[in-house]
């Protein structure tokens, strides 16, 4: 054996020595490009994403890394499910309901008008069948998918004017994301489908009357409050809030068992960081609100415009599941869960007069 041999088998071993002891080398190390809908120094939504990353790598030792791109660095901010599901975009995070167009069932996993809070809906999602009937969905556009965060109830409308009756809200150009945005146009608004980054703007501009965005918290980050004279309260059209991770099942699958854990685990430890912290932000948000003498003023819906919310979007509802055999089974799965927990929710849980 020669001694360029001794040296090179020398160098080998020392290298398998590395890798045994967990250290990753170039060559073993995957790179994920992940497009985020959110501006990523957006609060809560957005300062998640780079955690996301992070953790992933660090749970897998550096053998996946994972780069972040702002809206519109690789595809525009809302239009990526279908980069994902042709693998252009090995990743995106995001609102499910952006998916909406390949697939119209996954409104209902974005948030559902006068729907449950977050425990509800994980217990549903994690133990109601929720889950089974999202990888179904997404397997089908050649997708893997995960809640990655929950966010609070938001806020319910930023408005340019008084809204009074239901009849108020006819005529109005309104930012309103997802079955939201179906039940408005129920009450004779025009639903304008625009970023949730580029509200303040169309605000600020008129394009808009008035519309959504997020939580308050996030709503106040984005200046939201400098723009409209009313800002209404509760957010029935999104009691709680989810994003989704979401990766091209091809590359999933391409994954080891240990880098696939990693993945769902961060999602499932960003679900609960995202809770507390959104959760935690409010009260402050809520309370600048109401002590801004030249800020909007904090409205509440009167029980007529929620009454007629309420009945335009169990009309929503119906021509969705007559439209789309998806939709209807997964409304149906949200039903029966809904109205099995109903009792519990009833006994187990002090009402809001109790509290």
């Amino acid at each position: 054996m020669t001694k360029y041999t001794k040296i090179g088998l020398a160098a080998a071993a020392s290298a398998a020595a590395l890798i045994a002891a967990g250290g990753a080398t170039a060559q073993d190390t995957t790179k994920l490009r992940m497009h985020t809908a959110f501006p990523t120094q957006t609060p809560v939504i957005g300062e998640i994403t780079p955690w996301i990353a992070e953790r992933i790598e660090k749970l897998t030792g550096g053998t996946l890394e994972v780069d972040v791109f702002e809206p519109g660095a690789l595809v525009p901010s809302t239009d990526y499910f279908d980069a994902v599901s042709q693998g252009a975009v090995d990743m995106a995070f995001g609102t499910p309901g952006y998916g909406a167009g390949l697939e119209p069932a996954m409104t209902i996993f974005t948030a559902v008008p006068f729907g449950p809070q977050a425990t509800e809906f994980m217990a549903w999602m994690r133990y109601g069948g929720g889950q089974e009937l999202h990888d179904e969905l997404l397997a089908d556009l050649n997708l893997k998918g995960f809640v990655c965060t929950l966010g609070t109830p938001e806020t319910s409308g930023w408005m340019k004017r008084e809204i009074n009756s239901p009849d108020d809200l006819s005529g109005m150009k309104l930012r309103y994301f997802g079955l939201g945005g179906r039940v408005l146009d129920k009450l004779g608004a025009s639903i304008q489908l625009i970023p949730g980054s580029e509200v303040y703007a169309a605000l600020e501009r008129g394009v808009i009357d008035g519309g959504e965005y997020a939580s308050p918290s996030v709503d106040l980050s984005a200046g939201l409050e400098q723009v409209v004279d009313y800002v209404y309260f509760p957010g029935w059209h999104q009691q709680v809030s989810i994003d989704t991770l979401i990766i091209n099942l091809d590359t999933w699958n391409g994954l080891s068992e240990q880098q696939q854990l990693a993945i769902e685990t961060t999602c499932g430890e960003a679900t609960l960081r995202t809770l507390a912290q959104g959760a935690a932000a409010q009260p402050a948000a809520v309370q600048s609100l109401m002590d801004d003498e030249n800020g909007p003023e904090v409205r509440e819906w009167s029980d007529e415009i929620l009454a007629q919310l309420r009945t335009a979007w169990d009309e929503v509802a119906e021509e969705e599941s007559a439209k789309h055999e998806s939709f209807a089974r997964v409304m149906e799965s949200y039903n029966s869960f809904r109205a099995s927990y109903s009792d519990w929710q009833s006994l187990g849980y002090l009402k809001p007069e109790e509290n």
